[in-house]
């Protein structure tokens, strides 16, 4: 038999459809089937069937159940059987065309998490072939059914989006434009269609006609909603207006994967090596990966061949599955090289590893990066290297890749590398970047002056690039004007040693500058990052960030800083050593002092966007008179700037300790807590606030030892390092005692707790819960204490004490109710559906957990959105509602793979 639920209600025997009888009689069908081989009990069979159901609806459901019957029969089926309180409808393997679907989505979407997307996109296909329109078009149904119809309608669109996201993957970006097309027609303010039709846009060269697109979509949005587009569409835009060839699908975490910095248009010269790179991008063997190591001197042009080498790679269709790009800092006179586990990390995050998911050994990062890579066209492009141990793990494992590396060394060590050595440019092709960027005639029409200019700047490029923007920006002057004044700014300032031939060509660009760019170009000398933002500029120069946007514009025109990407800058390393010693000591330390506490109180800012619930307990450094803090409008741009600024803050911490007022090192550290929780990033978490306890104990606050301990507690905690986790929480309280800080006792207490609760050392954990409350109490912390509460309540439960386990969780819920507390509500009301579910009373399990979800849902917490979900499903696949069950479990994987969070595992366990 055929029972087909996607499109009109129809039942076929053998090819031939059946009569299903009138419209009551039809629904009652769609609704056993969406129930099928599950218990539809009476209840949800007449919300199904009627808006305002009649006096007696069992009786004519009854009536409506024998004529179903009465069809079965005639086709010698015998189908639904009575069961207490409703009826079951028997369905076998590949009948419904509703589980077929599902089927088929589940197989793409493990397609797609194995990135096979050709398998994905094929699957996908197939099961958005079963539908031939909207779901029981022919009803007119029930609330409880039509909420069904749109649910499978939303399905169909998410499933539609993956595919769109899969094709763009294996480049039938052309097809996901009609594709995407159609489904807006019918979802006009859908923004997840909007940004996949951008993309695919852009991805079949019609980047004009993606741009657009975002003006359609925001008019849209802004006219019927009065909302401004989310910021996935936003980042979308940015991508495109970037020109990055690649960018991302919406939904996946492909953006992270094209990373090379932006190509220079002046790039001129270096045919050898060019040939010589070509050369070893063709494998030699079937097994080897091929690395090549451009080595040469500062300034030479090793970073502009690479990039550029890179690009042209990719662009032609060669290594354009993966481009990743790290500089390594192996010359940074101020910051120590980047060690290989941190530059793992990174890459890792990059190729989608959740946090979570990321080994702490060098070893297992390695190994999980290297099968990630497995069997892709991959360009890893390592610049600034130090020496040959320092990337011997970011080599990718097999064929298919290549490693393009640049150092001033040549890493003879690393075995099976390729040396490109890079010298001084050629006096014909200085001669011809000089030109190229002048762009008029003046370079030709004097030949013997160019040369001279070229000699001047040691024929490294950095240098022909900044004296051919000061020559472009004198029309008036000729080439050998620019050559003697290069003459009398070398005779007149004695460089130190080794800086003689790049000098003239820096002092003569910077004193081209308004001495108001003077002063911001020296003073981002001393910026920590290893870019920046307009936002940072400002906070360093202390000018607006509008002047700073102005400022920036001039440094690029004159070819001082660099764009890596859209709104991002940095510094050559030869320009920023230049920079620094043009500050004076006393102007770059109170320029780095002022950033500092612009970072603490960016930082600060950030966090409350998302992470409001967690209160500051801390008051701040105070900020100077002037400053701007760039303020998130939601949870997506916050997190955004801190990845952005992930390292520069990492920097902060380290300088801060060091300044004259290294107590921004431990604020800093503990606002950045909630970041590196959310994104489990360990290693700073434990770096930074080893920092911070070092700086807590030099200046003898033992309020501050205590706040930093907690944070360590946790961190290890998360980690699951629970002996240490205990150790540090028991410093920690030890330190608050002292200083008689109670609230800080009570959420050291509370967290300590934890740790035992997951050690199964519930006692421990009850003698936790104990002590806090009252502290929670006494402090007037209704949050904590509520959360307390609910933390007896759970533990309680877990010894089998319901009595004492509901008291507790009844209390909270009061607590909670009358402080409109629903950040802790939410917890409290899925513990409450625990121990329903625990005692067998699934309908009371089942009404609690919908009310966590509605909260956390209202919260935008994701986290907990996930762990409500699966919390649900587990009670409605108890009570045999096994479709339901699986779509939660599904919708819940879906967050907390995209959380990294490792309870996604454990679902896809089950749903497997």
């Amino acid at each position: 038999m055929e029972f087909r639920l996607l499109g009109l209600l129809e039942t076929r025997h053998a090819g031939i459809p059946l009569p299903l009888g009138g419209q009551r009689q039809r629904s009652v069908l769609a609704a056993l089937l969406l129930r099928a081989n599950s218990l539809a009990s009476t209840s949800y069979l007449t919300q199904a069937v009627w808006e305002t159901p009649p006096v007696a609806p069992d009786s004519n459901l009854r009536t409506y159940v024998a004529g179903l019957r009465r069809m079965f029969a005639a086709i010698g089926e015998d189908r639904i059987r009575t069961r207490p309180g409703g009826y079951v409808l028997t369905v076998r393997s590949g009948e419904l065309d509703l589980d077929s679907f599902r089927e088929l989505a589940d197989k793409g979407t493990n397609a797609c998490d194995h990135r096979d997307f050709a398998t994905a996109t094929a699957c996908f296909d197939q099961a958005l072939r079963l539908w031939r329109g909207r779901p029981l078009s022919d009803l007119s149904p029930g609330p409880v059914l039509e909420a069904e119809i749109t649910r499978l309608a939303d399905l169909r669109v998410s499933i539609a989006e993956r595919r769109g996201q899969a094709q763009l993957e294996v480049g039938q970006a052309e097809e996901a434009v009609g594709a995407t097309r159609a489904l807006l027609a019918e979802h006009p303010l859908r923004e997840e269609l909007w940004t996949l039709l951008m993309l695919a846009l852009h991805r079949a060269g019609r980047r004009a006609e993606a741009l657009a697109t975002f003006a359609r979509a925001r008019h849209m949005l802004v006219t019927e909603l009065g909302i401004e587009p989310g910021a996935r569409l936003r980042r979308a835009h940015q991508d495109i207006l970037g020109d990055d060839r690649h960018p991302a699908p919406t939904g996946t975490t492909t953006a992270a994967w094209r990373q090379l910095p932006m190509d220079i248009a002046e790039f001129t010269g270096r045919e050898a090596e060019l040939r010589a790179l070509e050369a070893l991008a063709d494998p030699p063997s079937a097994t080897a990966v091929p690395v090549a190591v451009i080595h040469g001197m500062a300034g030479v042009g090793k970073t502009r061949l690479a990039v550029h080498f890179a690009h042209r790679l990719a662009q032609g269709g060669r290594y354009d599955q993966v481009q990743l790009w790290a500089d390594l800092r192996a010359f940074d006179p101020e910051r120590a090289p980047l060690q290989p586990g941190a530059v793992l990390e990174n890459f890792l995050g990059l190729l989608g590893v959740p946090g979570q998911q990321i080994p702490r050994e060098l070893e297992a990062r390695a190994a999980v990066y290297r099968s990630r890579l497995a069997g892709k066209r991959v360009l890893v492009l390592l610049d600034n290297a130090l020496t040959a141990e320092q990337v011997q793990p970011l080599l990718p494992g097999g064929p298919g890749g290549l490693v393009l590396i640049t150092s001033r060394r040549s890493l003879s060590g690393l075995a099976g590398a390729q040396g490109v050595p890079l010298d001084v440019l050629p006096q014909s092709d200085a001669v011809s970047l000089l030109s190229r960027v002048v762009g008029d005639h003046r370079v030709i029409d004097d030949p013997a002056a160019a040369a001279r200019v070229t000699d001047f700047c040691g024929r490294l490029p950095i240098a022909i690039s900044l004296v051919a923007q000061r020559l472009r920006r004198h029309p008036l002057w000729t080439t050998d004007d620019l050559a003697t004044r290069l003459l009398r700014m070398t005779s007149r300032d004695q460089p130190a040693s080794g800086t003689h031939d790049l000098h003239a060509p820096f002092t003569l660009s910077y004193r081209a500058l308004a001495l108001a760019h003077q002063r911001t170009f020296r003073l981002l000398g001393w910026h920590p990052g290893d870019d920046f933002t307009a936002e940072s500029a400002a906070a360093i120069a202390s000018i607006t960030p509008e002047d700073a946007e102005l400022h920036l514009e001039a440094l690029l025109d004159e070819h001082l800083v660099l764009q890596t990407t859209p709104h991002r800058y940095r510094l050559h390393d030869l320009v920023r050593s230049f920079a620094r010693g043009l500050a004076h000591p006393q102007e770059a330390k109170e320029a780095v002092d002022r950033l500092l506490v612009w970072y603490l109180h960016a930082a600060e800012s950030a966090r409350a966007t998302f992470d409001p619930r967690r209160l500051r307990v801390i008051e701040l450094h105070p900020m100077p008179a002037g400053l701007l803090i760039p303020q998130s409008a939601t949870n997506d741009d916050a997190l955004a700037w801190y990845h952005a600024e992930r390292d520069t803050l990492r920097q902060a911490v380290r300088i801060a300790a060091e300044s004259d007022t290294p107590q921004i090192a431990w604020q800093l550290a503990w606002i950045l807590l909630s970041f590196y929780y959310r994104r489990s990033h360990w290693d700073d978490w434990i770096a930074t606030f080893q920092i911070a306890l070092t700086v807590a104990r030099s200046l003898g606050d033992r309020r501050a030892e205590g706040i930093v301990w907690r944070g360590l507690g946790v961190a290890h905690s998360d980690m699951h390092q629970f002996p240490t986790s205990i150790e540090c929480h028991h410093q920690a309280q030890q330190a608050l005692a002292e200083v008689d800080d109670r609230h800080g006792q009570a959420w050291n207490l509370n967290n300590l707790g934890v740790v035992h609760v997951a050690l199964n050392e519930l006692r421990a954990a009850l003698d936790c819960f104990h002590e806090a409350l009252p502290l929670f109490r006494q402090t007037d912390d209704p949050n904590g204490e509520g959360i307390c509460l609910n933390n007896l309540g759970d533990t309680y439960r877990r010894l089998g004490q319901a009595t004492e386990a509901i008291k507790h969780l009844n209390d909270a819920l009061h607590l909670q109710q009358q402080h409109d507390d629903q950040t802790g509500l939410q917890f409290t009301l899925c513990t409450l559906g625990d121990i329903h579910h625990d005692a067998g009373d699934h309908s009371h399990a089942r009404r609690h957990y919908e009310e966590a979800l509605r909260t956390s849902q209202i919260l935008s917490d994701q986290r907990n959105i996930a762990r409500a979900l699966a919390n649900l499903a587990r009670t409605l696949d108890t009570q045999g509602d096994h479709g339901t069950a699986r779509t939660r479990w599904r919708e819940a994987l879906t967050i907390f793979d995209n959380l990294g969070d490792p309870q996604a595992n454990t679902i896809r366990a089950r749903l497997a």
